[in-house]
């Protein structure tokens, strides 16, 4: 597929241009694709805190000119000129387009506001001096896959919340525990809810982990890592301005070689939020079979018509929406790993490609947690119905008896009851205890939630 040239890019011809040739190049070279604002952001408070360390450092720009600079950067950072960058994040150059429309906008709309001045900002000498691409996207992408974090961690603690709730809701519903697909032993419903709340719990644990190791950054290394034209002092001062630009406890790398050229890190980022999906994934395959017509246990409610030609059917459309993004994050993670193993020498040159991979894979983690939180579990319902009847039917119950009459008893008894079909709680004990040595009054105590699912509380036969 040929690229379109800037010619044929549908552009605005009323848009003021404060991008200028190089990014006009780029646009030729990779195509129109909307820089994502957060990258924009991260970016723009990477270069105030920058030219922030010149100043202070060295004082390099006259007072009124250095305040339309830093009032033009904080334009960007707001997203008042998101419509200046143009670049899709499928790029070659290791970025360095990138870093050439944020500083191409910065100077033209600082000098746009000086004009009627001799005051001039110039993209390179300026903009770049002490920093390459290689330094400050490499930190632009830290910063934002760090809020990232924050944002998810938010929407995980609400999760376990909701989780945490139901478990104390339903703890005395008593209902067919499963495994391998097969009827097992009785469980309540929320005990069922507090095992899917242990996995987000190490979820929400995994994350808090991933912002310590996240949190380092390339700033001031320059090209490679080697601080090659970067004063000591500026490097100092710069990270102590991202930090209170951003508000995120960032730190210069000890190792800003390692830093520049090899991204672990993001890797592991995403293989956090990979086990995400991957919990996720298990536990909407289980609500799946908990609301499907063979169980029945859990109603998903109906949010829309399930079928065009059968009137009464509700398809789980939240929860299998959740399944699909869950699946595509798991292998926009993947991609990561891909894209951190191919860096070669002193660099990597997929940080824009990691980037947007990133940007792609917080979106749907938040879409996913926020349908499952906000839409799913507060309309969810419990047929309590459905659930004593599939106990009374299957050999749940009666496994518990192993305890108190033995394996090979238990196998006489199954037949037994099946043939009689109990339809209640009651007939089920009256069929027990008249085939059994077992009295109701024993088995009133014995079916009690909390002797058969947690510590045994009672003695064999008493």
């Amino acid at each position: 597929m040929k690229l379109k040239t800037v010619s044929e890019i549908s552009i605005s011809k009323d848009m003021k241009k404060y991008y200028g040739r190089e990014t006009l190049n780029a646009l030729n070279t990779f195509g129109n694709g909307n820089t994502p604002h957060l990258l924009v952001k991260a970016y723009g408070e990477v270069k105030k805190a920058a030219i922030m360390a010149q100043q202070e450092c060295f004082s390099l720009y006259d007072d009124y000119l250095y305040s339309r600079l830093l009032e033009s950067i904080d334009e960007i950072i707001s997203g008042i000129h998101i419509d200046q960058f143009l670049l899709p994040l499928q790029q070659g150059g290791a970025g360095t387009s990138l870093h050439m429309n944020i500083n191409e906008v910065i100077a033209n709309v600082t000098n746009e506001k000086c004009s009627s001045t001799d005051l001039h900002i110039d993209p390179l000498e300026d903009l770049a001096r002490f920093q390459s691409t290689n330094d400050t996207l490499s930190t632009a992408i830290t910063i934002m896959v760090y809020r990232f974090i924050e944002s998810t961690e938010n929407r995980i603690i609400d999760l376990q919340e909701t989780l945490v709730q139901y478990e104390s809701k339903y703890d005395d519903i008593l209902m067919t525990g499963r495994t391998e697909l097969q009827d097992a032993l009785p469980i309540t419903l929320g005990q069922i809810f507090g095992g899917w709340a242990g996995s987000i719990e190490r979820d929400r644990w995994r994350l808090h982990k991933l912002k310590e190791r996240l949190r380092t950054i390339a700033l001031g290394g320059t090209a490679m890592g080697t601080c090659f034209s970067a004063p000591r002092k500026y490097v100092f001062k710069a990270e102590k301005n991202l930090r209170q630009i951003t508000g995120i406890p960032l730190c210069r790398s000890q190792n800003l070689i390692d830093e520049i050229s090899n991204k672990d890190i993001l890797s592991e980022v995403a293989s956090g939020y990979r086990l995400i999906s991957l919990n996720l994934r298990k536990m909407i395959n289980d609500l799946l079979l908990y609301t499907s017509s063979m169980c029945g246990e859990l109603v998903h409610h109906e949010v829309q018509y399930g079928s065009t030609i059968m009137p009464f059917k509700t398809n789980p459309v939240i929860l299998e929406f959740i399944k699909g993004l869950s699946i595509s994050i798991k292998h926009e993670s993947s991609k990561i790993d891909d894209y951190a193993t191919e860096g070669q020498l002193q660099l990597n040159p997929f940080i824009p490609q990691i980037g947007e991979s990133f940007i792609r894979i917080s979106e749907m983690t938040e879409r996913a947690l926020m349908s499952l939180t906000e839409n799913f579990f507060p309309n969810m319902s419990i047929n309590k119905l459905r659930i004593e009847k599939n106990l009374i039917a299957s050999p749940a119950l009666i496994n518990t008896l192993r305890q108190v009459i033995g394996y090979e008893n238990v196998k006489k008894l199954m037949p037994i009851l099946r043939e009689k079909n109990p339809d209640s709680f009651h007939s089920i004990k009256k069929l027990i205890a008249k085939h059994t040595s077992l009295t109701e009054e024993f088995l009133d105590k014995w079916f009690d939630p909390s002797n058969l699912t947690t510590y045994s509380n009672m003695e064999n036969g008493e």
